[in-house]
């Protein structure tokens, strides 16, 4: 009984060793994948123009709703202050349509220039 138990045991004892050593040899290849610097860099580059449009929007976001407030709040004979701020209203949509279309735009520049493992 104890010769049938043996061969079973070494089976399944070299049957978890290559398992193991299979996993270990993708942790190695991940370890070991040389990134080229150049690429890595430029990507940094783009996604941090990226951010910097990302928070602008959000600037152009806040004062177009200070913007509204301030149109709310304003008395009615004040005539031309209601108009420099539908102007100004104006301007802001203008600019968050402009920031709008650089952040598509530096986003399918990222996806073109081909920067691993950047989720958007």
């Amino acid at each position: 009984m104890a010769q049938r138990i043996c061969p079973i045991f070494l089976s399944i004892l070299v049957g978890i060793t290559v398992f193991t050593s299979k996993i270990s040899y993708a942790e190695d290849y991940k370890r070991t994948v040389i990134t080229d610097p150049s690429i890595s860099r430029r990507c940094e580059l783009l996604t941090e123009k990226r951010q910097e449009k990302i928070a602008n929007k959000q600037r152009i976001l806040a004062m177009i709703e200070r913007n509204k407030h301030l149109q709310k709040i304003t008395p009615e004979n004040k005539v031309t202050v209601k108009k420099k701020l539908e102007v100004n209203l104006g301007h802001l949509q203008h600019e968050l349509i402009l920031t709008q279309t650089q952040i598509q735009y530096q986003e399918e520049n990222i996806v073109r220039k081909g920067c691993p493992g950047i989720a958007l």
